[in-house]
């Protein structure tokens, strides 16, 4: 908490001593996201975890440790470097003997392992267990036809089900308290909502509390600060974090775009140069630059390995634009058709990214 604390003193560098506190927000009209923006936003996280937003293939979706996850499974790839898998298997009623049944030879395994990954503690013994059953990334085919058939159970599809219904009760809870503390406005827009639904899927639980503490010390912050000044250069400054982080210039890459972790240090150096061109160039809104602070306060507290996809996604998700995971999407276009009380499919969600092309962003 105390790094946290440091970053978001050196970032947000709070102005002049005496702060007016912050307004009593307004109530929150709605208890839950539109199901238009509950379904988009599960559309646009899946095709950053699967490629598949919409087809029923994603629930049997797994992947290997290209990601430095061990192993990811399912709509919202559930993994063990996070531990989120944990939360998937107490999702499953009876998942011993499922697996059992499903998987004879690695079931027992697989589950112990999984409920090993929630805690940090015993997570680098299941996550040595998930690399064991692949190599270089591929899983161990034997394997992987198991595991696939552990995941289309009913019961298992459900579990996934269930278990994007809470991370979109988290979302809706964060992006109401944001809107409201942040920009005085009853309702969040879209794309605050999308921001945190795909945070909690990506990062499970963590630092939950620290998110909602940073909220709460940029809403005191604002309540007597000019709102626009201070966030476009801390915006600017936050849009360099890859940069910065991993010595490359804020600048499109001329070279092809590299394959795992390189990938995202390639997108996060394109996506320097086109946030900070969005912002100086007028093409970003207070409350964008204010959301694109706070994914750099919460990526800079992450791990080394998790930190730079994490902020290239919540970035494109703030912005509406940007690079992740080897895509190049502009969102700006359906964020505003939901926003207008319109629905997006699954076509147009996938129709606005396309592959990243070196010097081009």
């Amino acid at each position: 908490m105390g790094r946290l604390w440091a970053v978001l003193g050196l970032c947000l560098a709070l102005a002049g001593a005496a702060r007016a506190q912050p307004v009593e927000p307004p109530p929150v009209v709605s208890p839950a996201p539109p199901l238009a923006w509950a379904q988009a936003a599960s559309l646009m996280t899946r095709l950053l975890e699967t490629a598949a937003p919409s087809s029923l293939a994603v629930y049997t979706s797994v992947a290997g440790d290209r990601d430095r996850q061990g192993l990811s499974v399912g709509a919202l790839q559930w993994n063990f470097g996070q531990g989120t898998v944990a939360d998937l298997i107490e999702g499953v009623p009876d998942a011993d003997a499922l697996a059992a049944a499903a998987m004879p030879f690695h079931g027992a395994d697989f589950i112990r392992y999984a409920r090993l990954s929630r805690d940090p503690l015993t997570r680098p013994e299941a996550l040595a267990w998930a690399r064991s059953v692949q190599t270089d990334g591929v899983i161990d085919r034997a394997f992987a036809l198991e595991l696939e058939g552990f995941l289309a159970e009913p019961a298992v599809i459900a579990a996934q089900d269930a278990g994007e219904e809470v991370f979109r009760a988290s979302a809706w809870n964060l992006a109401a308290k944001w809107s409201a503390n942040l920009q005085g406005r009853s309702q969040p827009r879209f794309a605050e909502y999308a921001f945190f639904h795909d945070m909690r899927v990506q990062a499970g639980a963590r630092y939950l509390a620290e998110i909602e503490a940073v909220m709460a010390k940029l809403a005191t912050s604002k309540a007597g600060e000019t709102r626009d000044v201070d966030f476009i250069s801390r915006a600017r400054t936050g849009a360099a974090f890859v940069s910065m982080k991993n010595d490359v210039p804020c600048q499109v890459p001329s070279a092809k775009r590299p394959r795992l972790a390189a990938g995202h240090v390639w997108d996060g150096q394109a996506n320097c140069a086109l946030w900070r061109t969005m912002i100086m160039d007028g093409e970003t809104q207070g409350a964008d630059r204010e959301l694109l602070v706070l994914a750099f306060l919460r990526a800079y507290v992450g791990s080394d390995e998790f930190a730079v996809n994490l902020f290239n996604r919540k970035g494109l998700f703030a912005t509406g634009r940007g690079l992740a995971n080897g895509r190049s999407c502009d969102f700006r276009l359906l964020f505003a058709a939901l926003d207008a009380g319109e629905s997006v499919t699954a076509d147009q969600v996938s129709g606005a990214c396309r592959a990243p092309k070196p010097g081009k962003s």
